[in-house]
C-alpha cells in the first residue's frame, strides 16, 4: 500500500532523558486487549508513565493511549472493536497481504486525537520493521495513521507500508516487546508487558494455526533476551486466547488487570526504591 508520505522521516519530538516510567508494550494481534487491562490498574494505581514505546498491537493500544492518556480512551477497544473494524481483508487484494491497513488506520483516525506522533501527550514510540533493510525503525514522528499501520503489519497478512523510501512491516518481526528502545532514553525504571507468553502444546489444525504458531514461535525466541533489559515484566496468561479473533476482547482485558494486579506489590517496591513518587 503506497501512502502519501514525505520520502524522509520528519524530525522527531525531543523525548527528555531519563523519564521516569517508561510503558513497553509488545506485539500479539488481538491479545493486545490485555494492554487495556494492565494500563487501567497502572493509571489507577498512580504510576507516572512518561515514555511509551510500542511494537503491532502495542503500537496501537499505545498510540491511543499516548493522545489521550486516561483508560476511557481505551475501553472501546474491548467494548466494541471487532476485527472487522481493523482489517478489510480480501483474497484478492494483492500480491503482498490479504489486508490493505486502511480499516485500521481510517479506525485510529477517528479514535486518536492528534495526526502526529509528535503530538501525543505522553510522547510515544512506534516501532516496525524496515524489511528492505533489515533492521527495526523506531518512528517518533510523522503521520499516526500510517506510522501504526506499519508497526501492526504482519507479514503475509497485511500488505507492507511503503513509506520515506522504503518498506515497513510488523515491528515483532524483528523486535517482539521493544524494551532496547525505551532503554535508549534512560528511563529510571520500564515496566515491559509481553503478551505472547510462549505454550509448548501447539494446536496445529489448518494453515491459520500453523500461521499463528510460526509468528509466536519467532517472537518469543527473538524477545528472550531483549525482556532481560525491563525492570519488571508483567505477563498475562493468555495461552489457548487465538491471536487474530476479536472474541475473547473482555477475557483478555480481564487477564491483563489479574496480571498487573499481581505485580502491583513488587512494581510499587522498585518505584518506592528508584524514588519514583506516584500520582494522586
Amino acid at each position: 500500500m503506497v501512502i502519501d508520505t514525505p520520502t524522509k522521516q520528519p524530525k522527531a519530538r525531543v523525548i527528555p532523558n531519563q523519564p521516569n516510567v517508561a510503558l513497553v508494550l509488545g506485539g500479539g494481534a488481538f491479545h493486545g486487549m490485555a494492554h487495556v487491562g494492565v494500563i487501567k490498574v497502572l493509571e489507577d494505581a498512580g504510576i507516572p508513565i512518561e515514555l511509551i514505546v510500542g511494537t503491532s498491537a502495542g503500537s496501537m493500544v499505545g498510540a491511543m493511549y499516548a493522545a489521550k492518556p486516561h483508560i476511557d480512551s481505551l475501553l472501546q477497544l474491548v467494548e466494541s472493536t471487532t476485527a472487522k473494524d481493523v482489517f478489510d481483508f480480501s483474497l484478492f487484494r494483492s500480491r503482498e497481504g490479504f489486508v490493505s491497513g486502511q480499516r485500521l488506520q481510517n479506525y485510529l483516525k477517528k479514535n486518536i486525537s492528534v495526526s502526529e506522533i509528535e503530538n501525543t501527550i505522553i510522547p510515544f514510540v512506534a516501532v516496525t520493521t524496515d524489511i528492505e533493510k533489515g533492521r527495526s525503525v523506531a518512528l517518533k514522528a510523522g503521520p499516526i495513521g500510517p506510522s501504526v499501520n506499519a508497526s501492526c503489519a504482519i507479514p503475509g497478512i497485511f500488505e507492507p507500508v511503503k513509506m520515506y523510501g522504503t518498506t515497513f512491516v510488523d515491528g515483532g518481526v524483528l523486535d517482539g516487546v521493544p524494551v532496547n528502545i525505551a532503554k535508549e532514553y534512560n528511563p529510571k525504571l520500564i515496566i515491559a508487558v509481553r503478551i505472547m507468553e510462549f505454550d509448548t502444546v501447539a494446536n496445529l489444525k489448518n494453515y491459520k494455526s500453523v500461521f499463528e504458531r510460526a509468528y509466536t514461535v519467532a517472537a518469543h525466541n527473538l524477545s528472550k533476551e531483549n525482556i532481560k533489559l525491563a525492570d519488571i515484566v508483567i505477563s498475562p496468561n493468555l495461552k489457548g486466547i487465538p491471536l487474530m479473533s476479536s472474541k475473547d476482547n473482555e477475557k483478555m482485558y480481564k487477564l491483563g488487570i489479574k496480571a498487573a494486579e499481581a505485580a502491583l506489590p513488587e512494581l510499587k517496591k522498585l518505584l518506592k526504591e528508584k524514588g519514583i513518587v506516584l500520582r494522586k
